[in-house]
């Protein structure tokens, strides 16, 4: 939620995906004053990388260009901070975001 209101005029968008369905996504979401995006979580229709997320709370950096630039498994971001700030001081390539790509290997995976 702090991330949204400190970067979301800068690009940032988060989504938050559940295997709740949406009523109780919705409830969790006005319980808690979330202000982004809950999607519910169905493997079979996401992605990749999205579908091999097998720990909770995983926390994935997809840039302006569809690149996915880090994830994060646990809940430190401080490292996936530091990261976030350098991909929205990029600008895009084009005005259309590919979509998201495997993980590259410049990745970083963090617990």
């Amino acid at each position: 939620m702090e991330w949204q209101k400190r970067y979301g005029k800068q690009g940032l968008v988060i989504i938050a995906f559940s295997h709740d369905y949406p009523q109780m996504l919705k409830k969790f979401a006005e319980s808690f004053g979330i202000n982004y995006t809950l999607a519910r979580w169905e493997p079979e229709k996401l992605p990749e990388p999205l579908r091999s997320v097998t720990a909770y709370p995983t926390n994935l950096l997809i840039d302006r260009q569809g690149r996915l630039r880090a994830f994060v498994v646990g809940p430190n971001l401080r490292d996936l901070e530091k990261e976030l700030q350098a991909a929205l001081k990029e600008q895009p390539k084009s005005g259309k975001a590919a979509k998201p790509s495997k993980l590259p290997a410049s990745a970083s995976k963090k617990s």
